[in-house]
C-alpha cells in the first residue's frame, strides 16, 4: 500500500503539485518508516516549496537510512545553500563527490559554494575539474559556462574609489618566455617541473623546434645525454625544414659538444658541460596554430593546460588527418558558438 501513495507522490511532484506530493510520501511514510526514497522525494518535494529547513530534515532521514545516497548528500547542499549555511553545503558536496568522483555537477556546485565564500582560487580549481569532466562527457554547453566563471573569476576586481591601487596585471606570457621560464626553472634546480613544462609546449606543438632545444638544454643539464642528444636533433630537423640552416647548425654543433662531454666525463670524471644555445625566435610552419591561436583557445578555457590538450585530442579522435591548427580553430568555433 505505501509503494501506491508513493508512485502518487512521485506523480503529484512531476505535476508541479508539491503540497500534494507531500501528503502522499506522508502517508508513504506512515505505512513504512523506513522507505528511504519517500524521505527523499518528499524533501525534493518541500524544497521546491521553500521549506529548507525540513527538505535538510527529510535528506538527513534518508542518509540515516543510506549512507551512501548520493542523490540526497547532493541535494541537501543544495538545501544549506538556501538556507545559508556554506560550511555545511560544502561538507555534503565534498562527500557527493567522494561517492561519484566523475560527477561534474558536483564540482560546479562545490564550485559556487567556494565562490560564495570568498575562495577564489578554490572555486577556479572546482570550475576546471568540472569543465573537464564535462568536456569527457562531450557537453560543452555546461563546460562553456563553467569556463565563463573562471574567467569571470579571474578577472581584475574593480577598486574600490579610497582603496590602495593593486599591481599592474601582467601581459600573458608569449613562448618564447615561456621557455625562457622553463629554463629559468632548471637554473633553480626544478629540473622535472621545468622537464614537464616542455613536454606539454610540445604537446601543443609538435613543430616547436625551439621548444625541443630547450628541453634538450635542460637534459644536458641532468646528464641525461642521450634525451638531450635526440632532443638536440629533432629540433635540427626541425629548423632545417623551417628554412633556419643557421639555427639547424647550431643544434648540430651542441650535439657534437655533447657527445665530447661524454667522453670527457667517461676519461676524467669532470663533469662540466660546453654552454648550449639559447632558444631562438621560431618561425610557424605549414599547419601549426599560431601564437594568436594558441593564446585564444587558452584563455577561453582560463588557462587551463590539461583542458586545452584534452579539446585537442578528442578532435583529433573524432576528425583525424586534419592540420594542427584545424584542431585548434575546430576547438575555439566550438566553444564560442552560441555564447551569450
Amino acid at each position: 500500500m505505501h509503494d501506491a501513495f508513493y508512485r502518487q507522490g512521485v506523480e503529484k511532484a512531476e505535476q508541479k503539485d508539491y503540497k500534494a506530493a507531500v501528503a502522499e510520501f506522508d502517508q508513504a511514510l506512515l505505512l513504512n518508516p523506513t522507505f528511504v526514497e519517500a524521505y527523499y522525494r518528499r524533501g525534493l518535494a518541500r524544497f521546491k516549496l521553500g521549506e529548507f529547513r525540513w527538505a535538510i530534515a527529510d535528506y538527513t532521514a534518508t542518509l540515516r537510512l543510506d549512507s551512501n545516497h548520493f542523490n540526497a548528500y547532493y541535494a541537501r547542499s543544495l538545501a544549506y545553500i538556501a538556507f545559508g549555511n556554506l560550511n555545511d553545503a560544502s561538507a555534503d558536496a565534498k562527500k557527493a563527490i567522494l561517492l561519484k568522483p566523475t560527477h561534474a555537477l558536483t564540482y560546479n556546485l562545490l564550485g559556487t559554494i567556494r565562490r560564495q565564500q570568498g575562495e577564489t582560487a578554490k572555486a577556479i580549481s572546482c570550475y576546471r575539474k568540472a569543465a573537464e569532466l564535462y568536456l569527457d562527457a562531450q557537453d560543452l554547453t555546461n563546460a562553456r559556462h563553467c569556463l565563463t566563471t573562471i574567467r569571470q573569476l579571474q578577472a581584475p576586481a574593480t577598486p574600490e574609489p579610497d582603496a590602495q591601487p593593486s599591481p599592474p596585471t601582467l601581459p600573458p606570457i608569449n613562448n618564447e618566455e615561456f621557455l625562457q621560464q622553463a629554463i629559468e626553472k632548471a637554473r633553480r634546480g626544478y629540473f622535472h617541473s621545468a622537464i614537464e613544462d616542455l613536454d606539454w609546449a610540445l604537446q601543443i606543438d609538435p613543430q616547436d623546434a625551439s621548444a625541443y632545444a630547450s628541453r634538450g638544454k635542460v637534459r644536458a643539464e641532468l646528464h641525461d645525454w642521450r634525451g638531450a642528444i635526440d632532443d638536440y636533433q629533432q629540433a635540427a630537423n626541425l629548423f632545417q625544414k623551417q628554412a633556419e640552416p643557421s639555427m639547424a647548425q647550431q643544434m648540430l654543433d651542441t650535439i657534437y659538444q655533447l657527445k665530447a662531454a661524454q667522453v670527457r666525463i667517461a676519461t676524467t670524471g669532470d663533469r662540466t658541460v660546453s654552454a648550449v644555445p639559447q632558444s631562438s625566435s621560431r618561425r610557424m610552419v605549414a599547419g601549426t596554430p599560431s601564437q594568436k591561436v594558441q593564446n585564444k583557445l587558452r584563455r577561453l578555457v582560463g588557462d587551463d593546460r590539461r583542458i586545452v590538450i584534452g579539446l585537442v585530442e578528442r578532435l583529433k579522435q573524432k576528425h583525424p588527418n586534419r592540420p594542427e591548427d584545424w584542431y585548434w580553430e575546430k576547438a575555439i568555433y566550438d566553444l564560442e558558438r552560441d555564447r551569450w
